[in-house]
């Protein structure tokens, strides 16, 4: 892997975002570069609303137009001075116009893509993964990695398998990627019907599995509720990475959203790679 984009809104830049895409570029020794977005002719946030994640101090008396330039170029320096700083070579793309399709243009020709899952230009609260997010996941050209709110670390790599070719090919792409990842616990979780055998070859799954993690082993939780079941596991989670293929709108959203018995959204805390044809 040798380009990683670093997806953010240019005047509302995350910090554990630019921390966890820092983290990828020093371990696959991959150049970072930092999209920043302006959605200029659609812009109806307040500076209020973006002074939330703001970094610096509003300038009395300056307009709106201002006050956003500045939150822009002072994240451009935060961003190049914490790439320095981290020894990570950096370069930065700048877009006005439309988000997406400066995204989706930029993903055609990169490895990988990191992005924020609240990273959003609308000027209504949204959830996570926000709008703007769900639509990168399902037309990005390249993966997408989910960046966590706080990451403290990898002990286990989970790549979800439902026997389907998109399952497979998010295993194959994450490891192509990070080869770096082998000596981590990789655990193959599928949850099937009660039953119901794995899908696929079982024997050469494995086999695959093995050559390429030198810690590994293949995990089959039966139970007629399949996604319920896939999430309770995840959310017990921490300190991993969780692979997935090909997911839809509504899918990926569910994801994200509380678990009835647990009063916290575990998941957002964990890095989810996404990859797709």
């Amino acid at each position: 892997m040798e380009k990683i984009l670093f997806i953010t809104d240019a005047v509302c830049m995350s910090k554990s975002c630019l921390d966890f895409a820092c983290y990828l570029g020093n371990l696959t020794h991959s150049r970072l570069t930092g999209v920043f977005l302006e959605n200029q002719e659609m812009e109806l946030r307040s500076v209020d609303e973006i002074r939330e994640k703001g970094v610096i101090a509003p300038v009395p008396g300056a307009r709106i137009e201002q006050q956003k330039e500045l939150y822009r170029d002072e994240n451009i320096k935060r961003f190049s001075d914490h790439c320095e700083n981290s020894g990570v070579n950096c370069v930065i793309h700048q877009h006005t116009g439309i988000p997406l399709t400066a995204v989706l243009r930029e993903s055609r020709y990169a490895d990988l893509l990191v992005v924020d899952g609240s990273t959003s230009f609308s000027w209504r609260r949204e959830s996570t993964p926000t709008s703007f997010v769900e639509e990168i996941l399902e037309k990005a050209e390249c993966p997408v990695f989910i960046a966590p709110e706080n990451f403290e670390g990898i002990d286990e790599i989970i790549f979800t398998y439902n026997g389907s070719h998109a399952a497979m090919y998010a295993i194959k792409q994450f490891t192509y990627l990070l080869p770096q990842l082998f000596g981590v616990k990789a655990t193959l979780l599928s949850v099937t019907p009660k039953g119901q055998p794995i899908k696929g070859d079982r024997e050469k799954l494995e086999e695959w599995l093995h050559m390429h993690y030198v810690d590994s082993s293949l995990e089959i939780l039966e139970d007629n509720n399949v996604q319920a079941t896939l999430m309770e596991y995840l959310f017990m989670k921490e300190k991993v990475m969780i692979v997935m293929g090909a997911f839809g709108r509504n899918q990926l959203s569910n994801l994200f959203v509380p678990n009835p018995m647990k009063p916290v959204v575990k998941l957002v805390s964990q890095p989810v790679f996404v990859a797709h044809h």
